[in-house]
């Protein structure tokens, strides 16, 4: 194909993207109107902070009191069980043992019991009296002049079974003005049903979410009964939590069947160790990840030392928060509506794209396969709406952009000829990144229940294709040569090199000290931290490369190799689709502009470095 019938691919495939522009556009304003985040307690932890007794006594009212004058926004309540009321000294639990030592000395006769249970004391409190008697199986029983309540618990269960929520407690946290979320565990389906039915008889306006307990939802692990219990929540004005880094089994099938009415959810515990960490961590987890709930968790110790810990706290993460986030009810994600017509214009640039590329770095033939290829998992999106095509698309994309941005060059030298080379890889990462970004757009990316597939290919295919190209032609050669010792020595360090690599990508890489300390210097001076794999190696040394490359291609090729990684990090920096459009953007953009600088400093140290080198050289062997 000449040069005239790509510019006219070219021209094509712009104008699509530009077309779809409105999908990322909807995107980006959703992200930055939803802009209310809220603090989250539980109140068993609050409760707790009125066990000390003498000068650190601390009442219920006094505590919630102080939080709310702190900034905490809602208070988490579990439902009640016998464990938990006698936590709170509502009753007394007593075993089958321990009302035979409580007859020991007297005529008493013991109840004449075979089946396995507990024998709890009466509540004080009317209120916990019908509460017990209203929602477990009872029979009353008088010993020792005391009346106790046997409560049969064949399964062993009956002390972690949810009886109800609290509602006196409910009361006082919506007098301090406070909003609360209520907690729901997965039970037998009576239970579930119980629970259901409890929580949709509220109608509270201070109650607008449901945080689910352990590792599943209620009605897991069938689907039938996940969907039903969620849709009669939903159909309640309810919205659910999603537990950032937690998989709870049938919240996929929760988020379908809501339409993602989710409020993406971050957990920590208070630490006067790691206070200004976990004040740093709060801030970031709101600013760049989407987290809408803060949910804490009070520190160990006196109730005094805990309740002050947790009001400075959440009076410092209010202080450091940034000024576009304000403190209050969490919200879901207003919809995003991405049409099938938008998605098949970008999936049509898309096809262009890959033609275009496959040319620039083969030959014609390759690129009209190519365009076949992605053309048929195009088809095979539309005709099915499979996710996973959209997702193989988006991949192939991804882990072409970089090795296109590199390998696509003219023949132009100098300070003007390397900066156009500049411009147009990050001009050719940019369309690569919209299209990517115009294929996995919808709430599903953004509270992070769909996600980009292969991201560690992302780390590896360019790499491996950009050292193939560079050492093309001499493989032969190198595979001929006489192994020698040096040769394990550096094939070894290359590995573990490469290992480090790899073990860096993802949430789970090591990070040093030092570097996360350079890291938090970047992140106050920038707001965001540009990615230093981007403007500290990546693209200074693909910079160098074209330098170098205007008098020896052979050495510029083998530079190109660490080069290629400041233009993967950048696709990769869009492909966690739950950062917000604009902190990526920013980040990139520290990235290209620092990279460019620092890029033309290591030219010329090359420039000096290496004539002073080639001097060296020919006074010792003129």
């Amino acid at each position: 194909m000449n040069l005239k019938n790509r510019r006219w691919l070219w021209s094509i495939m712009i104008l699509l993207l530009i077309v779809s522009l409105p999908g990322l556009s909807d995107r980006w304003k959703v992200e930055w109107q939803n802009n209310q985040y809220e603090m989250i307690l539980p109140f068993n932890e609050i409760h707790d902070l009125t066990k000390d007794f003498g000068k650190d006594n601390i009442t219920l009212e006094q505590a919630l009191s102080s939080l709310k004058e702190a900034g905490l926004d809602t208070v988490s309540f579990e439902p009640d069980t016998l464990s938990e009321l006698e936590n709170q000294h509502v009753i007394s639990i007593l075993s089958q043992q321990n009302i035979k030592d409580l007859t020991l000395f007297n005529d008493e006769q013991l109840p004449l019991i075979k089946e396995k249970g507990v024998y709890i004391t009466v509540p004080e409190d009317s209120y916990y009296q019908k509460q017990i008697l209203n929602n477990l199986k009872n029979q009353k029983f008088k010993i020792n002049n005391t009346i106790v309540y046997f409560i049969p618990d064949p399964k062993g269960d009956i002390r972690s079974t949810p009886i109800g929520y609290n509602q006196e407690a409910i009361q006082m946290v919506k007098d301090h003005g406070l909003n609360f979320v209520l907690r729901l565990k997965n039970s037998t389906f009576n239970v579930n049903k119980k629970m259901i039915d409890e929580v949709l008889k509220l109608d509270d306006e201070h109650l607008t979410s449901i945080l689910f307990s352990g590792t599943d939802v209620i009605g897991s692990p069938n689907k039938e009964e996940i969907a039903k219990w969620a849709k009669k929540l939903n159909d309640a004005g309810l919205s659910f939590y999603t537990i950032e880094f937690s998989d709870q089994k049938g919240m996929q099938t929760i988020a379908k069947e809501t339409d993602y009415n989710m409020i993406r959810l971050h957990s920590l515990n208070i630490d006067k160790k790691t206070f200004h960490e976990k004040v740093d961590r709060a801030t970031r987890a709101v600013k760049e990840r989407n987290i809408r709930a803060l949910f804490l968790h009070l520190e160990n110790g006196s109730s005094k030392e805990s309740l002050e810990s947790a009001t400075k706290y959440i009076s410092q993460v209010k202080k450091e928060m940034p000024s576009l986030f304000v403190a209050g009810e969490a919200k879901p994600f207003d919809d995003i509506s991405v049409s099938k017509w938008l998605v098949a214009v970008v999936l049509l640039s898309g096809v262009i794209f890959t033609a275009l590329a496959a040319m620039e770095i083969t030959n014609k033939k390759v690129g009209a396969l190519a365009a076949i290829f992605m053309g048929l998992v195009a088809v095979f999106y539309l005709l099915t709406s499979k996710l996973v095509f959209l997702q193989v698309f988006a991949l192939i994309i991804a882990c072409l952009t970089p090795i296109f941005a590199v390998l696509f060059r003219r023949e132009r030298s100098g300070f003007k000829g390397i900066t156009i080379h500049y411009l147009q890889a990050v001009a050719i990462s940019i369309i690569g990144i919209i299209i990517v970004l115009g294929l996995l757009n919808g709430n599903e990316f953004l509270t992070k229940m769909e996600v980009f597939k292969g991201v560690k290919l992302v780390y590896i295919v360019p790499i491996l294709f950009v050292t193939v190209y560079a050492f093309w032609g001499q493989i032969l050669t190198i595979l001929k040569s006489q192994v020698k010792y040096w040769h394990i020595a550096l094939i070894l360090v290359i590995a573990a090199v490469g290992y480090y690599y790899i073990g860096r990508t993802g949430n789970s890489g090591s990070v040093s000290e030092l570097e996360l300390t350079i890291r938090q210097k970047l992140e106050e001076a920038f707001y965001v931290r540009p990615r230093t794999k981007e403007f500290l190696i990546g693209l200074p040394f693909y910079m160098l490369a074209l330098y170098v490359m205007s008098f020896n291609k052979k050495w510029g090729k083998f530079i190109l190799i660490p080069g290629v990684i400041g233009f993967l990090s950048i696709m990769n920096t869009f492909t966690h689709l739950h950062i917000p459009l604009y902190i990526s953007t920013l980040r990139t953009f520290y990235s290209i502009v620092l990279g460019f600088i620092i890029g033309y400093l290591f030219i010329i140290v090359f420039k000096f470095g290496y004539r002073y080198i080639s001097r060296m050289v020919k006074a010792r062997w003129p």
